[in-house]
């Protein structure tokens, strides 16, 4: 398996972190955030292309997809951690296939924007839009 997921998170945190709550971005799950703005950024899928095997059967390419939720109190603040997101995940490589407001139910006063993220890797933890 190609593992990037670390080296991924340490490349969109320069770009997120300073716009959230301080120990507000992870690359987990977090049930209950201490603050807000949050945001998190986890490996969905980490799948081998089949179609570019080696010829000793190794995985040259991994397909992968990222998702990214973030969380505010403002619409506005909401999508300038997104448009943070974005911009980091395709400066990396990435190409967004898509973005979701998701409305929040037990408290209508949090908004969150669901992304999702697909690209491939290769060996030498290279991103490419296209495998």
């Amino acid at each position: 398996m190609i593992d990037v997921e670390e080296d991924v998170f340490d490349y969109v945190y320069p770009y997120v972190a300073p716009l959230c709550a301080e120990g507000c971005f992870n690359s987990e799950y977090v049930p209950s955030p201490v603050g807000l703005p949050h945001a998190t950024l986890m490996e969905m899928d980490n799948i081998p292309d089949m179609y570019n095997r080696g010829t000793a059967d190794t995985e040259e390419y991994s397909v992968l997809t990222y998702e990214a939720n973030v969380y505010a109190e403002t619409k506005p603040e909401c999508r300038q951690l997104m448009s943070a997101m974005d911009e980091a995940m395709t400066t990396l490589g990435f190409t967004r296939i898509s973005s979701t407001f998701v409305p929040n139910a037990a408290n209508t006063n949090i908004y969150r924007i669901v992304a999702r993220y697909r690209g491939a890797v290769n060996g030498e933890k290279t991103v490419f839009r296209r495998r």
